[in-house]
């Protein structure tokens, strides 16, 4: 990461003591205690798929989602879920997730608590869908909580001083198999920096720029263990043991006579294949549209479906990078009778163009990320 020089950060100083006499909230990223409770409250309300509804048959979720965020803003100090709450990792290398026991209302905000600690800022919030989405950070160590001088002095540097990289952290939870069972996915993606200029503050132009995003598993890794530890309260070492542990990947392509024959074998449960493939999905950067676990359906779309081409090698065939496409993917996920679980195509729409083999390619690329 680049820092400014020594004259610059003196005038970094200057700036933020001048801030700190004028009083705190004329400071950039700094408010009044009421509009910071209030941003609280509203940020930390639950999906609403996981509130109960009223006996009457209305949803009172304004009310609920209100008193339960009144009380998670009393404890937003701390991470630590209740004691004796199991938390464990299910999955295959490299579409491991969290299995939490207790219900999603206590996980929610606590996901939210962890990501600001962690240094990041959340740009999507979506309780239908159960998803939190940071923005792209700047990688910093941090420096911990509370505000001071260094801190601010932090905020400006990595403001008017781009870093060598950049990266976001997406969490997605559902709910388990048992009522007090919540099940979080979690996906880190890095971007490298491509430019070497240095950024004048007030140009219109930089040479600033970063790779495409490419999902790392290295910091996938790191996160989990660290969204496990801030929930447990266990140390980093045990938490990193925890989502470090060896399994063993199942799954296969089936090929048939046609393109529509072809499906995804997986020779696990249903509940761990439907968690499997959604982890999968959020990892090659498709985003909800709806689920129906009942009836095995899930539905997503893809705002650059050209990036799932990208390692794969079809003669003859060139991909329009350049293209404003739109992919809609519509999976169908069942049981099977000896106690696998298959994942088949159902409906799948490309706007804007056309993509060769398209059944083909989504369908390995998704059982590369379950294998």
């Amino acid at each position: 990461m680049r820092y400014p020089t020594p004259s610059r950060m003196l005038t970094f100083a200057a700036l933020a003591a001048t801030g700190l006499i004028s009083g705190c909230s004329s400071i950039p990223f700094i408010g009044g205690d009421d509009d910071r409770e209030a941003d609280r409250a509203a940020q930390l309300e639950v999906p609403p798929a996981f509130s109960a509804p009223a006996a009457g048959g209305s949803v009172a979720l304004p009310e609920i989602a209100s008193a339960r965020a009144e009380q998670m803003s009393r404890n937003q100090d701390g991470g630590v879920l209740a004691t004796g709450t199991d938390i464990r990792v299910a999955g295959e290398p490299g579409s491991r997730y969290l299995v939490v026991g207790t219900n999603p209302d206590s996980v929610w905000p606590k996901l939210q608590g962890f990501l600001r600690d962690e240094g990041y800022s959340i740009r999507r919030l979506e309780p239908g869908v159960g998803l939190i989405e940071t923005d792209w950070t700047g990688v910093a160590s941090n420096d911990g909580g509370g505000f001071n001088i260094m801190s601010f002095l932090k905020i400006a540097r990595d403001t008017l001083f781009k870093p060598d990289s950049i990266e976001k952290v997406r969490l997605r939870i559902e709910r388990g198999e048992g009522e007090n069972e919540t099940l979080v996915f979690v996906t880190g993606q890095k971007r490298e920096l491509t430019g070497d200029e240095p950024l004048v503050p007030g140009d219109e132009s930089t040479t600033f720029e970063y790779s495409n995003p490419v999902d790392s598993s290295a910091m996938t890794a790191e996160t989990m263990s660290r969204l496990a530890a801030y929930l447990s309260g266990n140390d980093a070492e045990e938490s990193r043991a925890l989502v470090g542990q060896t399994f063993s990947a199942r799954s296969k392509v089936i090929t048939g006579d046609e393109p529509e024959d072809r499906y995804i074998e997986v020779s696990q449960s249903f509940p761990r294949a439907w968690n499997r493939v959604g982890l999968a999905l959020d990892r090659l950067g498709f985003d909800p549209v709806s689920r129906d676990q009942d009836e095995g359906e899930i539905e997503v779309k893809h705002s650059y479906p050209q990036g799932l081409y990208e390692g794969i090698v079809m003669r003859g065939v060139t991909i329009d990078k350049d293209a404003d496409m739109t992919l809609h993917l519509t999976l169908k996920v069942e049981p099977r009778r000896d106690g696998g679980t298959d994942v088949r195509i159902e409906r799948i729409n490309v706007a804007g163009g056309t993509l060769p083999q398209d059944r083909a390619v989504i369908l390995s690329k998704i059982n590369a990320e379950l294998e």
